[in-house]
């Protein structure tokens, strides 16, 4: 039997990211709700998804970030 571990929620953050080849983006990118932007970016998964305004999801790759920045 497997082990179930509780799921935590995830919540959106406006923000817009800057990539190395000069891409940015404006949306929103999804974190837990009990952790912050930077825990995300510190995590060992190497990419995170981000969706842009038109509802696009991007699989951004950490390495070639070069600025994420949240909006309030």
């Amino acid at each position: 039997m497997a082990i179930r571990f509780p799921k935590v929620p995830k919540v959106r953050v406006h923000a817009d990211v800057s990539l190395q080849d000069g891409t940015q983006f404006r949306g929103q990118v999804f974190i837990e709700a009990t952790t912050r932007i930077q825990d995300l970016m510190n995590s060992p998964d190497p990419f995170f998804p981000f969706m842009d305004e038109t509802g696009t999801v991007h699989l951004i790759n950490k390495r070639s970030v070069v600025q994420l920045t949240p909006h309030d």
